[in-house]
């Protein structure tokens, strides 16, 4: 979670004060770190805490700035809460982690910072290098891998490439956020001290920190072994600080702080978005000699270091040299698309298509007309324009009136708000009245207002003089029905309601026991439903009632929230008729089917990864009349895609592939691009295969704590023995060449911590398109080794472009104890054993020797 609410408390800094902080320290020339001393104890505390949902506080008697945040990887959002700003959309971090491009994802981070530029914004709030470590987790579309060394490398690149123009990054969760269930609440029982935090979810972020230098890094909102990571002393302190060597910012998720004393102590700099644990409190333990100002001066000097490595970003926030939309930006946003798109099937010739040849082609479901883009949550942005993918595809053929179009099956999770072309007010305005009225008052609103869209939604900041709890909304519109049918209405609401239509009460329901969390992201158990038989052109008087929530919540913001919601009647049946019919006149049909955001987001896991059952029978009845068909998945996660896998000939993963994801979705189905995405997570056959089935998400023990228990241990995703249970491989893609490897050579240089295992082989394009590979190299352990280790183990990766016929030689290499160490869990240091070790890759296998063993500690 980050910057997604509207609360602002009463501290905060106006725009047109934080321009006036901002252009001061684009004039100051002196080290942030002297102003130390000047600093009052009030000012010092005043630091260590966020003064909205988008900044860190500063302060303005030294012209020390706030310092802006913005979410995320995939678009930079707007630094202030406004959902209707567009900006760059770039694909989902799987569909960034399939390229396996470091080049590439280091190019996305310098278009981050520009787009950070563009919004004011000093921190983007991201990479996300939490692990896939089950394929129900909400925000593994935000996040790269099931495997810590590609997640690692591939979000440092990212990092670099924001923080080499004084942007800085800030990676998250430190660590083990891997469930979205209950994630402020429970407890992954696991040692920092044990093989799988140290070998998986810890390793990540040593990865990363040795190829980058993120500002800052932010805490899970969960415990680990017991404490909650935001006054994990062990994790902050020991392992951050002492033994990596980490010299940046720690900061909390949004209300992701659970303690005054133990937090600072920990070594927590930045509580956010605003005090709820420090301030006043913050003070009084100060006083009272809980905390030293000694200790509280370490905490504030991060803040004051930050400042500085930020200063560049500062002095430009307010350049106009960075257009909205630029070519440039669209390059990288289709280029990362392109190499992170898998061909995971492709029998019969299938692909590509011929974009010159008078073939008929059928593109069927909703996803080819409707863009899918991103996840949902804050990795989420409103892209600059979307590009339905069947019109994509028009662009790229030689005659696009040979493509018919048919929209398939629904797929829905909530129910959209009622269109504003709709709803009417009384007085003949468009879209609903809203009237906020005080129990105390109820003949008195103390608000009426007028908005387009049927939809309140506060969080914590209420309009002057409304009372919460003690008070409701009155939604009222006229509804125009658009065609005779059984439709559906729904309500979304905080607290209990009432819906009448023309007079009578329809539909009631309670208020919702939801955490602030779910309000936010998990609208489904905000959503109550009814069907009404309506009549095309008649008029419907539409009235809502929502109370307020019965208490005030503690430490977050209270939700009051009241939307009106419509889905029109349809067919479904009809619909896959109609699907059958254009595949049935065509010679190769396109099913786009799999996910959007209402399925995959922050604040909530999937309870299935099977494809709807709507979208099965869709998939069948076309795959069924159809000489050819090809399947598009959207998703962030991995599909069970087993009840349709023998059906079709060809299936593509588009993962949520970004505003250019359609241009480059039709440049792979017509090999004007060759597809080189490689899958960065394991594709069970089903749910019940993955590793994880059982033991996710949390769930309560006798005591009615949440634990979440990691029972397969470092047997996570290609690290598991049983390779039987897998539908695709964690590092597959197919391609529409061919590429041959030979002469592998592996060998050990140096000695000692500099030591370093060499790799190189010789690589062939040896069919008839240009294209990109893959170059895995995999580490076997020592023949003989005390504990269990896996199989094989990811410890180099490259990406060549090799024209028809080219070879190169490609050469990697990286530190030897590295590649080889395992954590030995009664040493707790990282121990590499002597003997023989083995290397594969692209199907050829080496040996090398490793012939002392060592401990060793840190990076």
């Amino acid at each position: 979670m980050s910057a997604v609410c509207e609360v602002q408390p009463s501290t905060t800094v106006t725009a047109v004060e934080a321009l006036e902080v901002n252009v001061a320290m684009a004039k100051q020339d002196n080290d942030f770190r002297e102003l130390l001393s000047e600093l009052t104890l009030e000012e010092k505390v005043r630091l260590l805490s966020g003064e909205s949902f988008t900044a860190a506080a500063g302060v303005k008697r030294l012209n020390i700035p706030p310092i802006k945040v913005a979410d995320s990887t995939s678009g930079v959002r707007p630094s202030q809460h406004d959902s209707d700003m567009t900006t760059a959309c770039f694909p989902n971090t799987t569909c960034l982690a399939s390229t396996w491009d470091v080049d590439a994802l280091e190019d996305l981070g310098e278009k981050l910072a520009k787009q950070a530029k563009m919004k004011s914004a000093q921190v983007v709030l991201g990479p996300n290098i939490n692990m896939h470590r089950d394929p129900r987790g909400g925000r593994n579309f935000e996040a790269f891998s099931e495997d810590p060394l590609l997640a690692g490398h591939l979000a440092g690149a990212v990092v670099r490439g924001v923080q080499r123009h004084g942007v800085g990054s800030c990676p998250k969760h430190f660590v083990c956020n891997d469930s979205e269930y209950m994630r402020h609440y429970y407890d992954v029982a696991q040692s920092v001290d044990g093989r799988p935090l140290r070998e998986i979810y810890l390793a990540a972020w040593s990865h990363l920190l040795r190829v980058s230098d993120p500002v800052s890094i932010m805490m899970a909102y969960n415990m680990v072994d017991g404490t909650y990571c935001s006054a994990q002393n062990d994790l902050i302190e020991r392992i951050l600080r002492k033994s990596w060597g980490y010299k940046g910012l720690v900061m909390s998720d949004w209300f992701g702080t659970r303690s005054t004393v133990e937090a600072v102590k920990a070594g927590l700099d930045l509580e956010m978005p605003f005090p709820v644990h420090r301030g006043p409190k913050l003070i009084n333990a100060i006083k009272s000699g809980e905390l030293t100002e000694a200790e509280i001066d370490e905490r504030v000097m991060k803040h004051l270091e930050l400042r500085n490595r930020t200063r560049e970003s500062h002095a430009d926030a307010d350049a106009e040299e960075y257009s909205e939309i630029d070519e440039a930006t669209n390059q990288t946003a289709r280029k990362l698309a392109e190499g992170g798109i898998i061909l995971l099937k492709n029998e019969n010739a299938t692909l590509p298509l011929d974009a010159g040849a008078s073939t008929r082609l059928a593109v069927i479901g909703e996803f080819a007309r409707d863009a899918v883009v991103t996840g949902g949550g804050s990795a989420s942005c409103n892209p600059q324009y979307r590009i339905p993918p069947v019109e994509a595809l028009k662009d790229v053929l030689s005659d696009p009136s040979r493509v018919s179009f048919s929209a398939g099956v629904k797929t829905r999770r909530v129910i959209p708000l009622a269109p504003a072309s709709l709803l009417q007010t009384a007085d003949g305005h468009a879209g609903v009245e809203i009237k906020y009225i005080n129990d105390s008052s109820p003949d008195s609103p103390i608000l009426v207002e007028r908005r387009e869209k049927p939809s309140v939604w506060m969080m914590g900041e209420f309009p002057k003089g409304l009372t919460v709890p003690g008070s409701r909304i009155e939604l009222k519109t006229n509804f125009t029905c658009p065609s005779t049918g059984t439709h559906t209405l729904a309500v979304r609401r905080s607290g209990a309601f009432q819906l009448y239509v023309s007079g009578k009460e329809i539909l009631t329901g309670s208020q919702p026991d939801v955490t602030t969390e779910q309000f936010i992201f998990n609208h489904i158990l905000l959503e109550s439903r009814v069907q009404m038989d309506m009549q095309e052109g008649a008029v419907y008087e539409i009235k809502l009632v929502v109370q307020s929530r019965d208490k005030m919540t503690i430490g977050e913001p209270t939700p009051y929230a009241a939307s009106l919601c419509f889905e029109e009647f349809y067919d479904e049946e009809q619909a896959v008729i109609e699907a059958t019919e254009a595949a049935r006149t065509a010679d190769t049909s396109i099913v786009f089917a799999g996910r959007d955001g209402q399925y995959e987001s922050e604040g909530y896991d999937l309870g299935e990864i099977a494809l709807p059952a709507n979208q099965v029978a869709l998939v069948r009845a076309v795959a069924a009349v159809s000489k050819r068909t090809i399947l598009v998945l959207h998703c962030g996660n991995p599909i069970d895609v087993s009840a349709v896998v023998d059906d079709v000939d060809a299936i593509i993963c588009a993962h949520f592939p970004g505003q250019e994801g359609s241009r480059a979705l039709a440049a792979i189905l017509t090999g004007k691009v060759n597809p080189s995405g490689r899958t960065a997570t394991t594709w069970w056959k089903t749910l019940k295969d993955a590793p994880s089935f059982g033991d996710f998400p949390a769930q309560k023990d006798e005591e009615g704590n949440l634990t979440l228990k990691y029972q397969e241990g470092l047997q996570v995703g290609y690290r598991h023995p049983n390779k039987d249970r897998v539908q695709w491989p964690f590092g597959y893609g197919l391609s529409y060449t061919t590429f041959e490897y030979s002469d592998l050579k592996v060998s050990v240089s140096g000695a000692g911590s500099a030591a370093t295992l060499d790799c190189s082989v010789t690589l062939i394009n040896s069919g008839s398109r240009a294209g990109h590979e893959v170059v895995q190299v995999f580490v076997t352990p020592a023949e003989e080794t005390s504990v269990w280790r896996p199989e094989q183990e990811l410890r180099m990766f490259t990406k060549v472009f090799l024209s028809p016929g080219e070879s190169k030689t490609v050469s990697l290499k990286d530190v030897l104890r590295v590649a080889c160490s395992y954590w030995d869990e009664t040493e707790k240091q990282w121990r590499m054993e002597e003997g023989s070790y083995g290397v594969c890759v692209g199907g050829l296998h080496s040996t090398f020797s490793v012939s002392e063993g060592e401990l060793w500690d840190g990076l």
